[in-house]
């Protein structure tokens, strides 16, 4: 389907600021065309001011992306050599460029994975958009629907982008094409480590609805990198009831996705492996035994492992907790929900004659635990505490 020439393929033109770009219509090659992301994106109101523009040109887009970033004075990347496709990055701006798949740009569009990312604008002196697989219905009717199986599997990815659109753009997934998705999933064992977490992250990053929880449970795309069982009902409720993406909600969906072994194939790094570890710890410990039955070190070392990442802990309370621990969480004068010791380690290390180390360690960590409980509120009351512990702990005094 081509809309040539109306106020729709105009409006959409002029939401997209080419006046913006840090290019020119006329720096492109005749027949060239805007696809991807970006048109979908303006056709649902929801463009970046610096969106990403990917464009389909008829000539060699290596040699030409590379000639470009001369005259405008842009970064120059060769993305993939075998498809031809490059990439120039200038003063926050991406362009992508592909070169045309097959005999015509319908031929193009025809090998991309779902139809929403199927539409096309023709960049002429008068704007066309043309949408030959009926993306443009699938963005009224809030439908994810692949062009084919065979597309999908071309790149098995793809697999994991569906359920990616599926939560940033809040649309559902077509019952042939969540079967597609279902039926194919070791496939993604073929993909590169890196560009999994990718989608990753994006997915983490965005808003989940209640079919999200749903889609997934059935789904399970990525069970090959997740054997953990957690309990995740509260989060699930919480998730659901939320008109914004939840406060703190990414270490926490983390966890739901990925085991920590799958966060370590999947190249995270160290301190968010075992960020979600800790996490996925006192997830477990919580799901034992209720938060009344704590004991005071146990209490007080869970803030010390999850201070920084509390607000995905407390998504796994019942609301009874949730909502005053955020606010104490919220008030960084809080002794317990922001642990520390009232002296530090040089001033301790002067006045007790203690050298750095495990025992040095452990004094803070009462100090900081005796604050936290409010059992002195004066540095001369926490030297008091400090000394009466050293003497009952030091076997040099």
């Amino acid at each position: 389907m081509i809309i040539k020439h109306t106020l729709l393929s105009n409006d959409l033109y002029g939401d997209l600021n080419q006046k913006d770009w840090p290019i020119s219509i006329d720096d492109l090659p005749p027949e060239s065309a805007l696809v991807g992301g970006s048109v979908r994106d303006s056709l649902l109101n929801k463009l970046s001011p610096k969106p990403d523009l990917d464009f389909v040109i008829p000539i060699n887009a290596i040699k030409f992306s590379e000639n470009l970033s001369k005259k405008i004075n842009a970064t120059f990347i060769k993305l993939d050599e075998k498809r031809d496709i490059a990439r120039l990055v200038i003063n926050g701006w991406t362009l992508d460029f592909a070169r045309q798949v097959g005999e015509n740009l319908k031929d193009d569009l025809l090998r991309r994975d779902f139809r929403i990312n199927a539409i096309a604008i023709k960049l002429k002196e008068k704007p066309e958009i043309y949408d030959p697989m009926g993306g443009m219905d699938d963005l009224k009717s809030k439908k994810i629907v692949a062009i084919s199986k065979k597309n999908l599997l071309d790149d098995p990815l793809r697999l994991l982008r569906g359920f990616r659109l599926m939560c940033e753009l809040d649309f559902e997934l077509e019952e042939k094409t969540k079967g597609f998705l279902k039926n194919n999933v070791e496939k993604l064992n073929n993909v590169a480590p890196e560009r999994i977490k990718m989608e990753i992250l994006k997915i983490v990053h965005s808003k989940w609805n209640s079919s999200v929880w749903q889609t997934y449970s059935e789904l399970q795309l990525l069970k090959n990198w997740n054997d953990y069982n957690l309990d995740y009902t509260e989060l699930k409720r919480k998730d659901i009831a939320s008109k914004n993406p939840l406060f703190g909600s990414f270490f926490a969906k983390l966890i739901f996705l990925l085991s920590d072994e799958g966060l370590s194939r999947l190249t995270f790094s160290k301190n968010e492996i075992k960020r979600c570890k800790n996490l996925r710890l006192w997830v477990q410990k919580i799901n034992n035994l209720d938060l009344d039955d704590f004991s005071e070190d146990q209490r007080f070392q869970l803030h010390v492992d999850l201070e920084e990442d509390l607000p995905s802990f407390i998504l796994f309370l019942k609301q009874i907790h949730a909502d005053p621990w955020l606010e104490r969480w919220k008030d960084p004068s809080d002794p317990l929900f922001h642990p520390s010791s009232p002296l530090d380690g040089h001033v301790l290390q002067k006045i007790f004659r203690l050298p750095p180390g495990p025992l040095l360690g452990d004094l803070i960590r009462h100090l900081s635990k005796e604050k936290a409980y409010g059992r002195f509120f004066t540095d001369s009351e926490a030297l008091e505490v400090a000394r009466k512990w050293t003497l009952e702990n030091s076997p040099f005094l």
